[in-house]
């Protein structure tokens, strides 16, 4: 194990040393009068806080965008494990060709969509063919189609054809989009917004789908005091542990963040998680199991339990109930409690949260141990 740990040390060393080596000198750097702030006014200084927070609030989006895709499609890949439990093993999710890969969209590829979609197809690990956009504009992706990408403006086609979701538009443009795609949603589809003003409930009405999830940031005069450094790209930012932690809505760092996300972020991932994998008609039983499998690594000390979800069940299937999730951004809920409260759960949830980055970060040192970058 000691020597597990002293090469993997080893292997980051010479990432860093590496990415040092490549990274040109800045001659400017560190002369006053040539940094950004030099030329503000008064006025304008007392703003700068707002870069902190914009940049925050990006790498927060685009991890937890990342995060969740990857374990949605994850569980689809495990899903087809289940009648041989001794090939339930991280092997399955090295096939070249998953067998129920997750379908994405994204509408809306402005700064954010753009920054998201990066960030499925490097550390999401997701193949592009798997990945619609919809953009007024898609032919400003030309770099993204080169990755096989299929960019249009058509959110009808992609709305009808994708397992989750990303609205990544404006406020004044949603309430359009919303009239185009609300009779072509598949009801099992999930709705991830970064709609800013715009509340579940409100996008619920506008949708005509409870399936939505937006995460909530919040800041104060103290966190934005937090040392944040808003001039590193986004894929810097995500290839560093203690930044992706203080993205975790559960992690123990975000507190040190610029923005902070509601740990309610962390139970209706749960809940849609589970609503998935229930319209791929899995049972109670082994919706837990792949939960556990996927979001904690199946952490032995403890389990999330069927009580947890529902209490006096009523259903004959052996399946669980469709979850409201925009109901459930109004109350608490056992789920909730038990992440936050059970140190093995929480625990295991941000250990995972952190390892969908940490695996491509481990990755890239591995080939350029051996010369292959």
């Amino acid at each position: 194990m000691r020597d597990l740990h002293r090469n993997k040390m080893e292997l980051m060393t010479r990432l860093k040393q590496a990415s040092d080596e490549a990274t040109p000198v800045d001659i400017a750097n560190n002369l006053e009068t040539l940094q950004f702030e030099s030329a503000l006014s008064a006025e304008e200084v007392e703003l700068l806080h707002l870069r902190n927070r914009t940049h925050a609030i990006t790498v927060s989006s685009c991890a937890q965008a990342t995060y969740f895709a990857s374990i949605l499609h994850e569980a689809r890949q495990l899903k087809k494990q289940l009648k041989s439990p001794q090939k339930r093993t991280a092997k399955i999710l090295q096939d070249r060709e998953p067998r129920d890969p997750l379908k994405v969209g994204i509408i809306g590829c402005g700064r954010l969509g753009s920054q998201i979609a990066h960030c499925l197809l490097t550390y999401g690990d997701m193949n592009p063919k798997d990945l619609k956009i919809s953009t007024r504009r898609p032919e400003t992706l030309e770099y993204l189609r080169n990755k096989g990408v299929e960019c249009c403006h058509d959110n009808i086609k992609l709305a009808s054809t994708s397992h989750l979701i990303f609205l990544c538009v404006l406020p004044s443009h949603i309430q359009t989009v919303a009239e185009e795609i609300c009779d072509h949603l598949p009801r099992a589809s999930i709705v991830f917004s970064f709609v800013s003003t715009y509340t579940t409930k409100r996008l619920k009405q506008l949708l005509g789908t409870s399936n939505v999830i937006k995460p909530e940031y919040s800041w104060s005069e103290e966190s934005e005091r937090n040392s944040w450094n808003c001039n590193i790209n986004v894929n810097s930012a995500l290839e560093d542990p203690d930044i992706v932690e203080k993205t975790c809505p559960i992690g123990h760092k975000k507190s040190e963040c610029v923005v902070m996300t509601a740990e309610k972020l962390a139970e209706i991932m749960i809940f849609a998680f589970i609503n998935m994998v229930t319209t791929l008609r899995v049972n109670k039983e082994d919706s837990l199991s792949i939960l556990h499998i996927v979001m904690f690594e199946d952490a032995p000390e403890d389990h999330l339990r069927e009580e947890d979800f529902i209490r006096n069940s009523q259903d004959q299937t052996g399946m669980f109930p469709r979850f409201q999730l925009t109901q459930l951004t109004e109350v608490t809920t056992s789920v909730l409690k038990r992440i936050t409260t059970c140190a093995p759960l929480r625990a295991a949830f941000v250990k995972k949260y952190l390892g969908i980055f940490d695996n491509y970060v481990q990755q890239k040192a591995y080939e350029m141990m051996n010369g292959n970058i």
